[in-house]
């Protein structure tokens, strides 16, 4: 668990998620030391048109061509990635790498292993675009992959800044995943003075005596919301913020609470109280980093 921000792991693929998850973590480093690195994995295309090659028998020829216009793609990423650290400016430090070989999580994993960030920055939807966070993306890989924090970030997202009292909103189950994820929430809500907005829902039980099938634990025990909303309380302590204690499905409630309260940022556990894999299909965190408007950090 992250007790400050201090470097950042950008993958990037030239997309427009990928450019958003870049924006949001310089948005995290201006004014402050934080380095952030910009990480490229290299696709070659001899590997993707290796088995064309050699049905046609034109190995050689082919080959030679595609090994030159790798390079040359190569040398243009290059580049791209040079002027576009050139271009941040204000005293960010920033610098970048390209790789090759290996699945985008197995390189991503790699440099996290030197570069040792307090936080990974990924667009939720890459070159695979059909790929939404479901079990054996690579967002679900990389989570069961490393112990950073994850901040999947989609093409609709706009940066987090904090600028008028913009909210971190954090869901909460009383689980050792929500509390380190309500510590990290405390670091960048320090970094950018925002209040916390703390979120715990409770889900309705299955009942074949209601109409709906559900019944409500807040009508069985009017006890039990009070009770709850203490608890939030206690663990937001000092720190700036509200709290909120809801009915509803968790997914459905961390959603509808980040559009109404306007929260520019979600933080949470990526997984509660249950200790089930990671971003499991059909998950709390899948579903929330899948349908978020604003960047979501998934804490381990």
């Amino acid at each position: 668990m992250a007790s400050s921000l201090k470097r950042i792991l950008v993958a990037y693929d030239f997309t427009a998620a990928s450019r958003n998850a870049l924006d949001q973590s310089i948005a995290f480093a201006r004014g402050r030391p934080i380095r952030i690195h910009v990480l490229h994995r290299v696709l070659p295309t001899i590997d993707a048109l290796r088995s064309l090659s050699r049905a046609t028998g034109r190995w050689d020829e082919i080959g030679r061509f595609l090994v030159d216009y790798d390079v040359q793609q190569a040398a243009s990423r290059s580049e791209e990635l040079a002027g576009l650290v050139a271009r941040v400016g204000g005293g960010i430090e920033m610098d970048y790498s390209m790789a090759e070989g290996g699945s985008v999580a197995d390189v991503v994993v790699s440099k996290a292993k030197s570069f040792k960030p307090d936080l990974v920055a990924i667009g939720s939807h890459g070159t695979h675009g059909v790929e939404k966070l479901v079990l054996g993306s690579v967002a679900s890989e990389l989570l069961q992959r490393i112990d950073n924090a994850v901040m999947f970030v989609s093409s609709q997202a706009s940066s987090f800044t904090g600028a008028s009292g913009e909210a971190i909103l954090v869901p909460v189950d009383f689980s050792d995943h929500s509390h380190r994820a309500l510590a990290f929430a405390r670091v960048i809500a320090e970094l950018h003075a925002s209040p916390l907005h703390l979120l715990h829902a409770v889900e309705r039980l299955h009942s074949p005596f209601s109409p709906r099938g559900l019944t409500s634990r807040f009508e069985e025990d009017e006890a039990l919301k009070p009770k709850y909303e203490e608890a939030v309380l206690d663990m937001l302590g000092e720190t700036p913020g509200t709290v909120t204690v809801e009915e509803g499905s968790p997914a459905g409630a961390i959603l509808r609470k980040r559009e109404g309260t306007r929260a520019g940022l979600i933080v949470m556990g990526s997984r509660g109280l249950t200790g089930l894999p990671h971003l499991l299909a059909g998950s709390v965190a899948d579903k929330v980093a899948r349908f978020s408007e604003v960047p979501v950090i998934v804490v381990r």
